[in-house]
């Protein structure tokens, strides 16, 4: 903004108040008592618990028509089958998005969510908050840099402990489809999907033609379609580390998430959701760092501002500007949404057998752990291979998925045959 210039009160509106849609409520406070947006109202199937100060719409058609001011930024924290046709419904009320993880559902629907935020003129920052941490920028300046020496691949780990509750919260949880639509909630895809996205950032993988193959083993210990108990690699179309990761639900507790370069020269380690960062040299030496974060909302905030000093104060219409760059853009998703592509193009997660699960606790609070899950995990990262393939005792060949990124491409997207026959 200019000097002595106001920033406008940017009215803004919720869809989702449960769930972390009550995270949203909480986060943008300070930004409500400062008076940098106005909550100009939310929406929710079921009116919302009082006190969250800003009127109640049953859908977003209905607050679109009786909002006594139109919103400018919309947020959508709601079940991953309803993003796409809110937010196709929003940019074409001329809102700006922020969209909860994970985007859409699917290639097709991220491909049209584009096409719509390009002909609305209207930006899209997805709820990837990780992204806002300093360390995807130092890790990703540590790849860059050959500090670390050859680097064979980006490591993503993730052990935490979910119980029957965590999967009885809502209709759609642990669920592949429903209602014939897909939701894809899996350990990648959904809680632990942050990690996933996180390393193809880092590796420097955002498109799928950045992408060659995606090989996949998904399990579930749960009684749940979706899979629990995952390994996934990420192979780039061109020079350059792979990408791994080895995500559970099933760890006898939670523990801290991590993303993992490790090469000739040492290893750096991120933390990603407490922005701690160690370095190991060759000698062994530890460097411990701590980094600052930027909440992704004011990020898009101030995207904003920059686009409205550009435009003027009537053109706040949020066509690309390389000097603002938002630090989720919708585009930028489009690997993960690959990889998304890619657990739901392969067979369902195959249960692992009673025999390798021990259940504790009692009731609701259940939950699975399977045995030396986390021993495995780290197995699977060192192999840079399936849980099957390095003999882990609860893993099944069967499992084991192998695609192209072309093959999960939507149809005119794809790799025409070299054979000269239909596009494959």
């Amino acid at each position: 903004m200019s000097a002595g210039k106001a920033r406008a009160v940017l009215p803004l509106a919720l869809i989702g108040t449960r769930g972390f849609g009550a995270v949203h409520l909480r986060q943008m406070a300070p930004l409500r008592e400062s008076g940098r947006i106005r909550l100009v109202g939310v929406v929710d199937v079921a009116e919302p618990e009082p006190g969250i100060g800003a009127p109640w719409f049953p859908s977003l058609a209905a607050l679109l028509e009786g909002a006594d001011q139109a919103p400018e930024v919309l947020i959508i924290a709601t079940p991953i089958t309803t993003h796409a046709d809110l937010a196709r419904e929003g940019l074409a009320a001329g809102c700006h998005l922020y969209l909860e993880k994970p985007p859409v559902p699917s290639l097709v629907d991220h491909e049209d969510l584009l096409r719509a935020a390009g002909e609305a003129g209207r930006v899209v920052q997805v709820g990837f908050q990780a992204r806002g941490g300093g360390g995807a920028a130092r890790m990703r300046e540590l790849l860059a840099s050959g500090a670390l020496g050859e680097v064979r691949s980006v490591d993503a780990f993730g052990a935490w402990m979910r119980d029957r509750a965590y999967y009885a919260r809502s209709p759609w949880a642990g669920r592949r489809r429903m209602d014939g639509r897909r939701v894809a909630d899996g350990v990648a895809t959904n809680p632990l999907a942050h990690a996933v996205d996180l390393a193809l950032q880092i590796a420097g993988i955002s498109r799928t033609s950045d992408i060659a193959r995606i090989t996949t083993e998904l399990r579930r210990a749960h009684d749940i379609e979706a899979d629990d108990t995952t390994y996934l690699r990420v192979d780039p179309a061109g020079p350059g580390s792979f990408v791994q990761a080895a995500l559970v639900t099933t760890a006898p507790s939670q523990g801290d998430p991590w993303i993992e370069i490790r090469g000739e020269k040492g290893r750096a380690r991120l933390e990603y959701t407490t922005d701690r960062l160690e370095l190991v040299d060759a000698s062994g030496v530890r460097t411990q760092e701590s980094l600052d974060r930027r909440d992704l909302l004011v990020d898009l905030l101030d995207h904003l501002d920059r686009l409205d000093h550009r435009d003027g104060p009537d053109h706040r219409d949020g066509r690309e500007d390389s000097s603002a760059p938002l630090l989720s853009p919708l585009e930028s998703t489009e690997a993960f949404t690959t990889v998304l592509e890619a657990t739901q193009s392969g067979p369902d997660p195959r249960p692992i057998g009673p025999e390798h699960v021990t259940w504790v606790g009692e009731g609701e609070a259940a939950h699975p752990v399977v045995r030396d899950v986390e021993d495995w995990m780290g197995r699977a990262l060192h192999a840079g291979a399936p849980f099957s393939r390095i003999g882990a005792p609860f893993a099944d060949p069967d499992a084991v998925h192998e695609t192209t990124a072309s093959a999960l491409a939507p149809p005119r997207h794809r790799a025409p045959d070299p054979t000269g026959g239909e596009p494959r």
